[in-house]
Formats: C-alpha cells, structure tokens, sequence
C-alpha cells in the first residue's frame, strides 16, 4: 500500500502543514508507505501577509516529503503529476483549503486520474473566508476532477455539495493536535511567558485577520465585570493585517493593563506554554469552517467559547464542555461571567477528556481508507 499527499508540509509553516504531517505519522504508524508531495512555493511573496513562511525543526527532517510544487508554475505541475504518476500510489490525497490552489491541484488531479489512480480532496474550506475573485469557479473545477472529497466539519461538507451535487463526501471530524507536547503545570507555564501567577487568563491564539472577530472580543472583554474580576486576555499570533487598529481600540477602551499582545508566530515548542497559561479559550470569529485551535485546545484539556459559525459548534456542547454564542459581545461576556463565577473550568476538562479518543488521526486515516475501498 502506498499513499501520496499533496499538501504544505515542512519547511512550510502553520495548520495545514502541522496536520498535514501528523496524518502521514498514523499512516507510518500502521506501517503504509506515505509521502508527502509539498511546495517550494506556496505563496508569492506579495500574496503572503505574514512575516515568514517556513520554520526550521530538525525533528522533521526525517519526514518522507519532497518539496517540488510551485503552485504559479505549470511545468512545475506537470513534473509533479508525472513523479506522481511514477509512484503509483494506491491513491492520492489533495489538500484543498483555498481557490487560489484550485488551477495547480485540478491540473494534476486531471492527469492522475488519466492513469487510473484514485484521488481524494482533503477539504478544510470550499470557500475562503475572504472572498477572491471567481472563487466558487475555481473550487468547482478542482473538486470535478477528483474522485471522492473528505471533510471535517459539517458546514463544509453542505457548501461542497451546494458546488458539486452528487459528489461523494465523507465526514469525519478534526482530530486533536497532540504534536505540542504534554500537559504542563499553570504555574511552570506563567513563569516561562512572565505572567501573573494569580491572575485568570482567557486566550486568543493564531494568525489575527479580520474574520476571526478579535475587535467583537476586545468589546466583550470591555464589559465592566470582566474588568472588575481582574481577567486579562493574551494575545498570541501574528498580525495578518495592520495592527494599529486593534492598538488604538485597546487604549480606546482603557484595556492596556490587562491585554498582552505577543505579536509573533507561535513556534511549536511554545504553544503549550500558552494554552497551559490560560483559564478559558475564546474564538469570536465571524466565519469559520472547522478550527484546529480547537483541537490544540481540547489536546491541553482547555474548554473553548466559540460563535455560531461554521462547523466551531459542531465539536461543542453548550455549558457542558465548553459555550457556543452568537456573534455578540454580551454573549461573548455573559459566557466569559459564568465560567469565572461558577468554577466551570475543572468540570468542563473534565468532560473534554472523556472524548479525547472520538477525534484521532487513525479514525480519519480510516475514513480515507474507506473511501478508497469504496471506489475500487
């Protein structure tokens, strides 16, 4: 059995890469011979709103990924569709999370299929959460060309079959990232970042852009019995757009002492530090498909408040494990109130662990089994 993936990898940065890799682990794990096929060119510079693209971490240097995909260059396509095709995977998967990937992927999805190797979509987003030009165009015509789709939240997969009727799809819920390391002590946490050891944190993590709502949660966190309980709000990513608006809106309202900005990307070896740091996780977004902060989350046993948006909820239940809202501050706050004031927290990690196993990479390596099996 061998598979190929078509997807960011290392040295490439961010989500889709990290998931990415922990998908070929589990299929290294059951002893299936997996590549991944990454990019040497992900995005154009001009295109690309943050600081850098790659990381260096030696431990994935034993990785089997070949970084060969310019995704602007077409010989660079058909190089890759011919190295593929050589491979002769049992099947191949496509990451797919945004259109402007969608002439690259559908020009070597078309020439693998020519061969008879059975493709997969990997869909993480059937549309961007910013809208580009003829996106829905382009989304359709890579999804025509592949064989069977997977996705992982619910949401995406009705917005698939809104563009391509009757194309096979498969659900199967985001696994947990527990690629950061294990649980750490709050207080060893605190002292790493030089944070109160006292006080209560809640957490905005990851890339900060428009859609994901932190002007809606800098409101919230405004309310006066936030601030009378002393709660701070860290700030952790890296700005995707200009930052002196959310600057200018935290001295607006008189937030400076009690919001930390740590305006950088988040190296791996961190991330726990942050998530262990913090009390209560927020993610006020305005569109979402599914959320791998979430999943880093739940890893950490942190409970979660997300907004009605997408598949955020469907890996949520309200005042159990975690609270859904709709896209408002006084929700966001009300919420924000009653973790603090009923002690929520060790009831809600509670509960998160008795789950853990239901999100697990060697259950979405089935779910592509199965989908494989079924085309045969």
């Amino acid at each position: 059995m061998k598979v190929i993936i078509v997807s960011p990898a290392y040295p490439l940065r961010g989500g889709i890469a990290e998931s990415t890799e922990l998908l070929y682990k589990a299929y290294v794990k059951k002893g299936i011979d997996c590549q991944i096929v990454s990019y040497n060119l992900q995005y154009p510079s001009l295109l690309f709103p943050g600081k850098k693209q790659t990381i260096n971490d030696h431990s994935k240097e034993s990785f089997n990924i070949i970084s060969s995909l310019n995704s602007i260059n077409p010989i660079s396509w058909h190089n890759v569709s011919k190295y593929i095709i050589s491979k002769k995977p049992n099947y191949v998967i496509f990451r797919y999370w945004h259109p402007f990937f969608a002439p690259c992927l559908g020009f070597i999805a078309s020439k693998i299929k020519k061969n008879k190797i059975p493709t997969i979509a990997w869909v993480d987003n059937v549309m961007p959460h910013e809208n580009i030009f003829l996106q829905k165009k382009l989304t359709k015509y890579f999804l025509k060309r592949v064989g069977f789709a997977l996705v992982m939240s619910k949401s995406v997969r009705d917005d698939l079959l809104n563009i391509v009727p009757g194309k096979k799809v498969v659900y199967s819920p985001h696994p947990i990232y527990n690629n950061f390391g294990p649980i750490i002590n709050i207080n060893k946490a605190r002292e790493i970042l030089n944070l109160d050891l006292s006080a209560k944190y809640i957490l905005f993590f990851g890339f900060i852009r428009k859609y994901k709502g932190l002007d809606l949660l800098l409101d919230a966190f405004a309310d006066v019995r936030i601030q009378n309980k002393g709660i701070k709000l860290i700030i952790a990513g890296e700005f995707y757009e200009k930052k002196s608006p959310y600057i200018e809106k935290i001295k607006k309202l008189k937030l400076d002492d009690s919001v930390l900005i740590f305006d950088h990307y988040i190296d791996n070896s961190q991330v726990a530090n942050y998530f262990c740091s913090s009390n209560l996780v927020v993610q006020p977004y305005l569109s979402a498909t599914q959320s791998g902060v979430s999943m880093i989350a739940f890893h950490f046993l942190k409970p979660v408040l997300v907004t009605k948006k997408g598949g955020l909820s469907e890996y949520v239940h309200h005042q159990k494990d975690g609270y859904i809202v709709n896209s408002n501050a006084n929700e966001i706050s009300d919420s924000i109130i009653d973790y603090f004031e009923k002690n929520r927290e060790g009831l809600f990690s509670r509960e998160l662990k008795n789950k853990l196993n239901y999100f697990s990479w060697e259950k979405l390596l089935d779910a592509f089994e199965k989908l494989y099996i079924s085309g045969k």
